[in-house]
Order: structure tokens, then C-alpha cells, then sequence
């Protein structure tokens, strides 16, 4: 092999759409939370290890830290709350990742300040943990109430630093940012759910079809990204990594470039597992003048740093990845480098892993960058083009190569006849501004979560909340629109 062994890892930053309608109430704290100890330790080991890689960010999430940055929004889960919140987080409702974060654990909270206290500190980035000297010997040498009035400072000042920081990493060339539409939905289902019998053709699968909001939730990600970080993105990862013919001509006329999905996706278009050659390198897909790219990540290796390497002692993980990538390319003829592509969700792995993941992730960036030629996708692209052209491609996700998880189950198909009913009234209303208020949230409800948690093979006991914040946009769409919502939406 003439060139080194090209990496390129794709980290998906997403969180749903909380906002109940007004815009000021998150129903779950969970931009807030994550903000503060993960996408801010993300950037961090970025910048501490200049590693070059492609990050997404979804305009939902986004634009909930734009809003909560400006101090716009706000949650109930805060020393300032109602009673209800603090009791539901001493009951565990939202957990308070400490086991693995060097800290000495407490036997027992003295009073609500304590709570909070321990609360906020188990949320805040390991990167401040380790070297702000205003934690240096934390939590003795202060009072509940002084230990709680620091660190609720310091986390408004890590969540407002998380989107400079990602811009800062992109205008100097290090990192490559794209996007997913808007709220996150299942671009092929929005254009027709009949999509999913494709994969699975005895599946109960209810009517949806709504192409002009696939579009409008793909165009406005591109215009949201824009204006938050400066620039229009090259590329994207559809949520939930689900594609179509159809969804990738739809983001092909929009002027994405590239796209990036599951390598089953890959192995169900072939109709056989890919070889080496064929997974990793980037492939041309054609509509008639206009083509889009399509990269597919290594499952496997993805998988592996996801749900695997949180158990063993980091440095033989940092040392098993890099053999496992060795090996998957040994025997690699093309004359262009393998692209190694691992994708996987970057940020709720690490509540697992030992200090937040930092010793792992700052060891794998460094081996990486001493093995083998890490690099973005777009710049790869650029550099090596494609390494051929499929007619067409698989029509599912980067879970089992279908979209059973967010559709063809009874509960997810009564809130996909919902939202049909809402959007089909739309559709007949004559006053296009009542039109554009209701689309405004039924866009929200097009979201992949609501449908996500509705599937047998998904628990939380924050269900009830994500089927509060579906109802509240179905509700207030069809009040946009001069009509009640139907009874049965609060059986939802």
C-alpha cells in the first residue's frame, strides 16, 4: 500500500426538539446536561490532540444550545425548580454519571444544596474536572451552597462555549461540520412510508407522504447550519443514517455532496457483503445531472467504541481498534487508501466509559494520528473521488437496514396516523399563513424520537415526557389551523 491508511470518524451530536410550543419550556434537561460535560470534552480532546475528523451536528439541537446560550430557555430540573424536579432526580429519574469519573463518591447528600451540588458537578465536562483550578480539591474545601453557586456559573460558561468552539475547530481546518434535517426526521418515511415494506413487505404500514416537508426539513438544515457556523456543509448524515433512491435525489438537487449511511446498507445494495475495496472507499450515486456521494461506515468498528470498549482498560481498546483496522485492510490493491469510516453518536457513550471517556479518546487520537492518515470525509472525497457508481441503493437505516424501529409497531403507527390526520388538514386549509403556523410544528412532530420510543424495543421512563411534547405540537398544528385536535391525541 503506497499511502497510509485513511481514518475518518464521523461523531452525530443530536438531541431531540423539547420545546413545547412557545418556545421557552424544555420539558428534559438534556441539551443543558450534555452540552456541559460532552460536546464541550468532545472539542476539547480535538483541539488538546489536533485530530482531524467530520462532526454533525443536527439544527435541533443546535438551535436549542443557540437559544439556551442566550439565556431564552430554560428546564425545571434546577436548584430554582419546582419541588416535583428535585424529587424526581433523587429518585433517579436522570441518572448522575459519577462512578467513573475520579471523583470520591459521596455516602449521602446533607440537604437539597448537596444534591444539587453533586448534581451539577457529575454534568460538568471531565476536561474542567481535571484542570480548572477553581475544582482543585473539590468538594471539601468549600460549602454546599458556595460548591452549587460555582458550578452552576461554570455550567452556563460551558454551554455557551460549545458552538464557538466547534466553529473555531472548522475555520481553522481541523474539522469538517455537517448536518441532518432539521428535527431529525426519517427523510424516506416523510417522502412515503410505504418505503418501509421494501425491507419488510408483510409489515402494517400506515399512509404518510409529505415530500414537500422532507425537502423543507433538508433545505432550512442547510440555511440553519449556514448561520450558525458561517458556512454551508458539504455533507450529511440523514438521521438515523436512513436513506432512499428517493432521499438521496432529494439532497442531491439541494447541492449536498456527500452523504454518509450504514455499511448494511451497502451489503443489502450488493446483495452480498461488500469486500474490503467496495466498503471502503466512496461511491457515486447518479440522477440523471446531478449525483451525490455515498460513504458507508464500518458497523463493526462503529459499534465497537459505541457499546463495546466502555468495559476494558482504555489503552488495550486504543490498542485493539488500531489492530482491527490494520486488519481489516491488510491486504488492501486499490491504488487509492482505504477510507475507514466510523460513525456513531457522540455523546452518550462516554457516561460509561472511565473519566468520560478522555483517557480512551485522547489515546485513540494520538494512535490514530500515529498509524495512519486520519482525515475528513469531505477532504478525502475531494482528494480521491469516488471509487465507482451504484444504480441504485438500499432503502433503510443504520439498524438492521430498515425502519421497523420507527414505524410498523401499533403504538408508533397511531402516531403516524395522527400526525397525517394534522398534516393533511393543512394541506386543504386556504390561508397560508394558519398553513406555515401549523407546519411549524408539525415539522417538529416529523422528529424520529417520538416514533423511536414508541418501539417494543425501546424503554425509558421518560417516555410519558417525549409523548407530551409530540401531543403538544399535533395540538397546537391543529389549533393553527382554527380546529380542535382530536380526543383521542391525548391517548397518544
Amino acid at each position: 500500500m503506497k499511502e497510509k491508511v485513511h481514518v475518518a470518524f464521523l461523531w452525530h451530536m443530536h438531541q431531540p426538539w423539547y420545546l413545547l410550543p412557545g418556545g421557552r419550556e424544555a420539558v428534559l434537561p438534556w441539551v443543558r446536561l450534555r452540552a456541559a460535560k460532552d460536546y464541550y470534552d468532545m472539542a476539547h480532546h480535538l483541539l488538546r490532540t489536533g485530530f482531524p475528523c467530520t462532526v454533525n451536528f443536527t439544527p435541533s439541537l443546535t438551535e436549542q444550545l443557540r437559544l439556551l446560550s442566550a439565556g431564552k430557555t430554560s428546564d425545571p430540573y434546577t436548584p430554582d425548580g419546582p419541588p416535583w424536579a428535585l424529587g424526581e432526580l433523587q429518585g433517579g429519574l436522570i441518572p448522575m454519571p459519577l462512578a467513573r469519573r475520579g471523583l470520591p463518591l459521596p455516602p449521602s447528600f446533607h440537604s437539597p444544596e448537596d444534591f444539587w451540588a453533586w448534581f451539577y458537578l457529575a454534568w460538568t465536562a471531565q476536561t474542567a474536572l481535571e484542570e480548572d483550578p477553581r475544582l482543585k480539591a473539590f468538594p471539601s474545601t468549600k460549602a454546599p451552597g458556595e460548591r452549587l453557586s460555582l458550578l452552576l456559573g461554570m455550567q452556563k460558561e460551558l454551554v455557551a462555549e460549545v458552538l464557538p468552539l466547534y466553529r473555531r475547530l472548522e475555520d481553522s481546518g481541523q474539522i469538517e461540520l455537517s448536518t441532518t434535517p432539521f428535527y431529525h426526521p426519517i427523510l424516506p418515511l416523510l417522502i412515503d412510508s410505504a418505503v418501509a415494506k421494501r425491507a419488510r413487505p408483510g409489515d402494517d404500514i400506515p399512509h404518510f407522504q409529505a415530500a414537500a416537508d422532507a425537502e423543507a426539513q433538508a433545505a432550512r438544515a442547510l440555511a440553519h447550519h449556514a448561520e450558525i457556523f458561517g458556512g454551508k456543509p458539504k455533507g450529511m448524515w440523514p438521521a438515523e443514517g436512513a436513506v432512499s433512491p428517493e432521499a438521496l435525489e432529494l439532497l442531491a438537487n439541494l447541492g449536498v455532496e456527500w452523504v454518509a449511511t450504514d455499511g448494511e446498507i451497502l451489503a443489502r445494495t450488493l446483495g452480498r457483503p461488500p469486500r474490503p475495496e467496495e466498503l471502503y472507499r466512496p461511491w457515486r450515486l447518479r440522477f440523471g445531472p446531478q449525483g451525490i456521494i455515498v460513504v458507508f461506515r464500518d458497523s463493526f468498528l462503529s459499534n465497537l467504541v459505541s457499546f463495546a470498549y466502555e468495559k476494558w482498560p482504555w489503552e488495550k481498546a486504543v490498542a485493539d481498534l488500531v489492530g482491527k483496522i490494520q486488519a481489516a485492510v491488510s491486504h488492501w490493491s486499490s491504488a487509492a487508501p482505504p477510507l475507514v469510516l466510523i460513525a456513531l453518536d457522540g455523546e452518550n457513550a462516554w457516561d460509561y466509559y472511565e473519566r468520560n471517556g478522555r483517557p480512551f479518546l485522547l489515546g485513540l487520537y494520538c494512535a490514530l494520528l500515529e498509524n495512519f492518515a486520519p482525515v475528513k470525509i469531505g477532504e478525502y472525497i475531494a482528494r480521491y473521488g469516488p471509487a465507482g457508481e451504484l444504480s441504485t441503493v438500499w432503502s433503510g437505516s443504520w439498524i438492521d437496514a430498515d425502519f421497523r424501529t420507527w414505524i410498523g409497531e401499533p403504538q408508533q403507527n397511531r402516531a403516524w396516523q395522527a400526525l397525517a390526520e394534522v398534516r393533511e388538514a393543512a394541506e386543504k386549509v386556504g390561508d397560508p399563513k394558519k398553513k406555515d403556523e401549523a407546519l411549524a410544528h408539525i415539522y417538529v412532530a416529523e422528529g424520529s424520537d417520538w416514533f423511536w420510543w414508541r418501539s417494543s424495543r425501546n424503554h425509558t421512563p421518560l417516555f410519558s415526557r417525549f409523548a407530551r411534547i409530540f401531543r403538544a405540537h399535533l395540538g397546537q398544528a391543529w389549533r393553527a389551523l382554527g380546529q380542535e385536535p382530536p380526543g383521542e391525541l391525548e391517548t397518544l
